[in-house]
């Protein structure tokens, strides 16, 4: 196939796989625009009927709210660029896209996306080199000089139409990537106006094709790169193989659709419930009933009875149960990312040397990989040489060691075997105290509000109980 555009088939695989992700991060307006897809109408359901049951439907969103709790969980503290790093390459960290992000605020938008989907991928771009007046190639100087530098683009799965590689020298190298962009133009004096494109990368070389009037795609631009490699680091954070992944969190998403669907169930038949049917049974058919506060209604038939009809609520409390439950489930399946793989003490406590050994841990260290890939790439460009971008220290320590973690230490200050200021150190390393939380000052707070509360008498820390 000539079509630059045409999906492969591993794109088409991305992209269905991280459907129901990417519309559960789309909230409730997207699950409804969904609509029959993840909310199946009732048999005979009209489709007034349908329309308004999904307009009462809202998302418990355990899903979204996971991704968001499990990145901010690994950037709890920010990446750390170790000393092995080229100064230049620390520079461009503060701008490292060449939009104003931050390595690490780029880093933390990246996991957030592929998080969701398994995959991401981290492309190395160098702008277009400047132009001699004598004609000659530019040197590295002349690129410095214009403030020409490389930097990172994210690129997410739906983007990446496709991709071809060879074995070479034993390893898996592309030599073709197939990226599909939609960059801002001028439109007039004022306006702007979105066009899309397919940038093909290839070693040493790109393309840049566009549709032409009668829409079909072709080159419209092209140029050489001064590296005879694809700049291309995947962030491996659920991998499949090759260039492939696949959403991590996939049967937490299909429990967020359980829940959805329970959810709706659940608001049809409030709903239901809360509207009594009025039944009257002895009744004439042309008899004209009036219903009010200030009503009264009469009948000459002693067997005529006018009563509401109201729901038992039995359904009503087994659908909360169901929502309970699903909730619960999903709660405990997100938290399985930060459960420790085989290492623990015999009483279950997370060991000090084991404590990245978690799902989320293997995460972090991927998208480490990823962003030292992506640095060497930058030195190459840079005419630093390779392998030269050195070492990015990714947060591993998530503050997951747990309650009874925690009450082993205040069993240890009680008993005299640890001190207070160390116990505080130990609650802000485990992310339940907050960095900025002072231990001196707290100390010295208790210290000081001591003698009021307790006529004089000091209070244990830990216990509340009197010295």
């Amino acid at each position: 196939m000539n079509n630059v555009a045409i999906l492969s088939t591993e794109h088409i695989a991305a992209v269905r796989l991280s459907e129901l992700t990417r519309t559960l991060m789309g909230s409730t307006r997207a699950m409804r625009k969904a609509g029959p897809k993840y909310l199946p109408k009732f048999a005979r359901e009209s489709d007034d009927a349908y329309a308004n049951r999904l307009a009462r439907t809202t998302l418990f969103n355990a899903f979204a709210k996971t991704i968001r709790d499990m990145t901010g969980r690994v950037f709890l503290k920010p990446l750390v660029l170790e000393n092995d790093v080229p100064e230049a390459i620390k520079a461009y960290a503060e701008n490292i896209d060449l939009t104003g992000r931050h390595i690490n605020v780029f880093a933390r938008d990246a996991f957030f996306d592929a998080l969701q989907t398994g995959i991401g991928y981290i492309f190395v771009d160098m702008p277009r080199a400047v132009v001699r007046p004598d004609g000659l190639s530019p040197t590295l100087r002349d690129e410095q000089d214009a403030g020409i530098r490389p930097y990172l683009v994210y690129i997410p799965v739906e983007r990446l139409l496709g991709w071809k590689s060879e074995l070479i020298g034993g390893v898996h190298t592309l030599t073709q990537i197939r990226v599909f962009e939609i960059v801002s133009e001028p439109d007039g004096l004022y306006g702007e106006k979105d066009v899309e494109q397919v940038r093909v990368v290839e070693p040493g070389r790109w393309e840049i094709h566009r549709k032409d009037q009668r829409g079909e795609w072709v080159v419209v631009d092209s140029g050489t790169s001064s590296l005879s490699k694809i700049t291309l680091a995947p962030i491996y954070l659920n991998r499949t193989g090759f260039m492939t992944g696949e959403p991590p969190l996939l049967d937490l998403a299909d429990l967020n659709v359980a829940h959805w669907q329970s959810q709706s169930d659940q608001r049809n038949i409030l709903t239901v419930a809360r509207v009594p049917i009025l039944f009257g049974a002895g009744l004439g058919d042309d008899e004209t009933i009036e219903i009010g506060a200030s009503s009264m209604v009469r009948n000459s038939n002693p067997d005529a009875k006018l009563t509401y009809v109201e729901h038992t609520g039995a359904a009503i409390d087994a659908g909360n149960q169901d929502l309970k439950n699903l909730e619960f489930q999903m709660q405990a399946m997100g938290l399985q990312l930060l459960v420790p793989n085989p290492g623990q003490t015999a009483t279950g406590e997370i060991r000090d040397d084991v404590k990245e050994n978690s799902t989320l841990g293997a995460m972090a260290r991927a998208l480490q990989d990823a962003l030292e890939q992506a640095l060497g790439y930058m030195a190459e460009y840079m005419g630093l040489g390779t392998d030269a971008g050195g070492s990015v220290v990714v947060n591993t320590d998530f503050g997951t060691r747990g309650t009874g973690d925690i009450q082993y230490l205040t069993q240890a200050v009680i008993a005299g075997k640890l001190d207070d200021q160390t116990y505080l150190d130990e609650l802000k390393r485990r992310g339940t105290l907050a960095d900025s939380v002072d231990a001196d000052v707290v100390l010295s707070r208790i210290a000081d509000a001591a003698p009021e509360l307790n006529g004089g008498k000091p209070l244990d820390l830990h216990t509340g109980h009197n010295h």
